[in-house]
Parts: structure tokens; C-alpha cells; sequence
């Protein structure tokens, strides 16, 4: 929204002196002509500097995958092509043994991981019943997805054979019995602060030495960003980067967790 008044600001400021531009400048504010390229615009939120994948795991460079069902995703809800090759290319980097996905929608992104890490997968998400008032924090604003698509990708390829689903509330349940320490975790479930910052701290405290936690939508949703903010300052066992050209932010574990890598409140 605040984007949108900058916009309409600078259009007034060039109404009277350059009423052509301010045309164009409208237009590209209001009715884009690619509805995907400007939501770019609006991956505002976060501090943390974009930096090349590259950069973060060397090793990228020479990484080769192959995205399943690639045009078999919804835009606004998936994540993008772009951000699906990050995370399959840091599951390479890391040697991810045992995966944790927070966050199933149709599946595509647990699909990718099954069909090119040699893994065990292991994805989260609400049941299809599920009760507000039944949830860990009842009062937040889930960003739910259409529930008759939940996992739907899975049932229709071989590869989502080798995905374990499992329903429930990421906040209640036992991450002790939702397999060993796992060596990547991709965070994107309910965008919610008090839900991002309870999936990052499990996270934190499940996560091998080396491994990588990867959340989705830093930098476009306030909440997702503030928690991640908060691991990069105060997560010393971590080193955490986001990732340009994408809504990716990444923290690798360097070192055994402790009780200072509390993220912050």
C-alpha cells in the first residue's frame, strides 16, 4: 500500500511539468503489464542485504537439477521457478540427508526435493478439518490454502512416494518425532509472527551443524522479515543471507546451537 502512495505522490509531482511521464508512471504503478514482475516492487520489508546464491554455497555453480511439473504452479501462492531451483541447489550443497518442509500447498516444492535429493522428505501442513480455535495461537491470521489442493502433487507422481506427509500444527507438534536433526528446513507455513518465529526456533534447535534453514517470502511479508532480522542478529550459531532475485532468505548452521541464539522477541 505505501508503495502505491509513493507512486501516486510522484505522479502528482510530475503532473504539471511532465504530465507524459506522469502517464507512464501511473500506468506502471497501478496497471502493470506484467503482474509478475511488479510484485517485485513490493519486496520491500527486511534488512538484510541480497546477495548472489552463489556467493553463500560456491558449489552452485556447478549444480544441475531437474525441476518437476515446472509450469504447475499457481503465481501469488507458489513459489516462483527461480526460488524452486535455489532451494533444490542448496539441498545439493548441503548433502541434505533428511529434509523438513513447514508449509505443503500442492506440493510441488516437496515433490522437487523427492525427485532430485537422495533424502528423506518429510512436509508439514493443517489438515484439511482443522479448527481455528484448536491451534497453538488461535488468534492469528492463517494464510491458508485451498485445502482440496493440499498435497495434490504428490498423489499424482511417482516421486511423491517418497514424501512423508504429516498433518497438524507445526507449533504443536513434537519436532522430536518428526524424524533425526535434518540438514535442510524450508519454512513456509502460516506467515503469522508468533508462527514464523515458533517454526524458526524449532528450526534452529533441529538443524545439523552445516545444514541450512531456508524461509520463504522475507523481504515481502513484514512479519517473515522481522523474524528473520532477528535470527541474523541475535542466532550466533548461524550465518544468515538473503538471496537476490527471490523472496529466499537462508541461515546455514556453523556451529552447535546454544541457549544465547534465542531469536530475539
Amino acid at each position: 500500500m505505501l508503495e502505491k502512495v509513493g507512486v501516486a505522490l510522484s505522479v502528482l509531482g510530475k503532473s504539471l511539468s511532465e504530465p507524459r511521464s506522469a502517464l507512464r508512471l501511473l500506468r506502471r504503478g497501478f496497471w502493470p503489464v506484467d503482474r509478475v514482475y511488479a510484485d517485485q516492487s513490493n519486496w520491500t520489508n527486511g534488512s538484510l542485504p541480497r546477495v548472489p546464491l552463489t556467493s553463500i554455497f560456491p558449489a552452485a555453480r556447478r549444480a544441475n537439477i531437474q525441476v518437476l511439473r515446472v509450469f504447475d504452479r499457481k503465481w501469488g501462492t507458489s513459489i516462483t521457478v527461480e526460488e524452486l531451483c535455489c532451494i533444490l541447489v542448496i539441498a545439493q550443497c548441503v548433502g541434505a540427508k533428511n529434509i523438513l518442509e513447514i508449509g505443503t500447498w500442492d506440493g510441488n516444492t516437496s515433490l522437487n526435493l523427492a525427485g532430485n535429493i537422495d533424502a528423506t522428505v518429510v512436509t508439514v501442513d493443517l489438515p484439511p478439518d482443522f479448527a481455528s480455535s484448536s491451534l497453538v495461537y488461535p488468534d492469528v491470521k492463517v494464510n491458508l490454502t485451498d485445502r482440496g489442493q493440499l498435497g495434490s502433487q504428490l498423489r499424482e507422481h511417482p516421486a511423491g512416494q517418497r514424501v512423508r506427509r504429516i498433518l497438524g500444527d507445526s507449533a504443536q507438534l513434537d519436532w522430536n518425532q518428526l524424524g533425526p536433526p535434518f540438514d535442510l528446513v524450508f519454512i513456509d507455513g502460516c506467515h503469522d509472527y508468533a508462527y514464523v518465529s515458533s517454526d524458526t526456533k524449532h528450526a534452529l534447535t533441529h538443524l545439523q551443524v552445516g545444514g541450512a534453514v531456508v524461509w520463504h517470502d522475507y523481504g515481502m511479508v513484514e512479519d517473515v522479515s522481522r523474524v528473520v532480522d532477528q535470527a541474523a542478529q541475535t542466532a550466533t550459531a548461524f550465518e544468515v543471507y538473503a538471496i537476490e532475485g527471490t523472496r529466499l532468505a537462508v541461515g546455514v548452521k556453523v556451529r552447535e546451537y546454544a541457549a544465547e541464539d534465542e531469536v530475539a522477541e
